[in-house]
């Protein structure tokens, strides 16, 4: 890998259209192989099961948020600068996550009892175990495939995503599907996913050497990750705490229609995801670049264009896939469903500037955006679900995801100097962009066809 502000930059734009290409493709490729499986699920474990699946995902989720203090995030920050090397980073995730998982998995194998009774009115039992021995797995999972997107290894990090939900997809076919396992082998499967991604992840790391300590380093990545944590806390409480609201005032069969309906929504935030994957590292590697500035601009208007495109097309095939894959049973899924959809583009928009938020070394200012926006959350939460139940779920979702991203837009337009209108408001030449690709693509691809014959 280049040096910053030498070959691998020297095209930015360019380069900004390949790395969100490459991570378009493979959020793409991954989300239409695991949507296998989410069907296998609804179908097999029932609105029920589904409902208590989800829950204890979410506060796996929750638990990885509170005890990784950012230091995924700070991974991906670091793995981008010149001054740090991979073994240390390897060498201090690694004793963190032993660190959470003899602390973690030992407290819920005593406790597992109270916490189902908390959190999923007493169903799930030892499963329990099973949901917090995820936690540093998962931790693991996001701090090595994190350095491989720092280092702007897309190719490879996309690669590894799917074959893990390839391998995702295959554990729940046969375990759930045929088997019959239930939501303990989901949770197996959750961790299949993330082994394949670690082990695939370790050999480029490894090429620099073993993995070992570093003290220093690691006081300056916790620096790092707590700024983000609090937004990853924030950010976690807007997009999974309605469920765990919603838990407290309803059935689980209705948590199971809002998770399916949250799942069809958020296909959308795949192109978000690749925005934000792609532009961080390239940002912060672009510090003090006259660039940095254009990159900023053309990730933000062309993921509005991208991004009002999927919402619309989503709410034509979400209805089909509620009504035709996951069946009869999830009807009551497509309302909450369409609901969510406008709200999605603003989240996505406040997700793909928490990139440059942190690329630009300002991760606690996303921490104050998500902090704003899970407050609103929860108090329409609060408000909505105990009359509207799944619905009224949805509305304090879009509420708060507007929130989000208008506020984000502001925050950025502060940072940089660029007017909210010249960020956000694409022009003409953003537009003739596509067409372009479209006849680029297709004479490289005649070329190929012309050399092969």
């Amino acid at each position: 890998m280049s040096a910053p502000g030498t070959s691998d930059a020297t095209d930015q734009p360019n380069l900004l259209a390949r790395s969100v290409a490459l991570n378009v493709g493979g959020q793409a490729a991954s989300l239409a192989i695991g949507f296998g499986a989410s069907v296998v699920l609804a179908r097999v474990l029932g609105p029920a099961d589904r409902g208590l699946l989800a829950i204890m995902l979410a506060l796996g989720a929750f638990a990885l948020v509170l005890v990784g203090l950012g230091l995924p995030l700070a991974v991906q920050y670091f793995a981008s600068r010149r001054d740090v090397r991979p073994p240390a980073l390897l060498g201090n995730t690694l004793l963190y996550a032993a660190g959470i998982a003899a602390v973690l998995v030992p407290a819920t194998w005593l406790l597992h009892e109270p916490i189902a009774d908390l959190a999923s009115r007493g169903r799930g039992g030892e499963i329990w175990i099973l949901a917090a021995a995820l936690v540093p797995v998962t931790f693991l999972d996001w701090t090595t495939t994190n350095q491989l997107v720092g280092a702007l290894r897309f190719v490879r990090y996309n690669a590894l995503i799917v074959v893990s939900r390839i391998a995702y997809l295959a554990a729940i076919v046969g375990l759930v599907g045929f088997l019959g396992l239930g939501v303990g082998a989901a949770l197996a499967a959750t961790a299949l996913t993330s082994v394949v991604v670690i082990a695939g992840s370790l050999r480029p790391i490894l090429h620099f050497g073993r993995p070992r300590l570093d003290g220093p380093l690691f006081g300056r990545m916790v620096r790092y990750g707590t700024r983000v944590q609090f937004g990853a806390i924030f950010q976690m409480a807007n997009a999974r705490l309605d469920v765990l609201i919603l838990q407290a005032f309803r059935p689980l069969k209705e948590v199971g229609y809002y998770v399916v309906a949250q799942t069809i929504a958020e296909l959308v935030t795949t192109l978000a995801l690749a925005f934000r994957t792609t532009v961080l590292p390239l940002v912060s590697r672009l510090e003090g670049d006259a660039r940095q500035e254009d990159t900023t601009v053309a990730s933000v208007r062309h993921y509005g264009i991208l991004a009002a495109g999927a919402v619309v097309l989503n709410a034509g095939f979400g209805t089909l896939v509620i009504l035709y894959g996951f069946g009869p049973e999830f009807h009551d899924a497509i309302v909450p469903m369409l609901i969510l959809l406008p709200g999605i583009w603003f989240l996505g928009l406040g997700t793909m500037i928490a990139g440059h938020l942190g690329g630009r070394g300002r991760p606690g200012t996303s921490s104050l955006l998500a902090g704003l926006a899970a407050a609103v959350t929860v108090g329409l939460d609060l408000l909505l679900i105990p009359p509207l139940g799944v619905t009224g779920a949805a509305l304090a979702s879009v509420a708060a995801y507007t929130v989000y991203g208008v506020a984000s837009v502001v925050a950025l337009s502060r940072l940089t100097g660029l007017s909210a209108r010249r960020l956000v408001v694409p022009e003409r030449s953003d537009f003739a962009v596509y067409p372009l690709a479209v006849r680029g693509g297709l004479a490289r691809l005649r070329e190929r066809r012309s050399a092969q014959s």
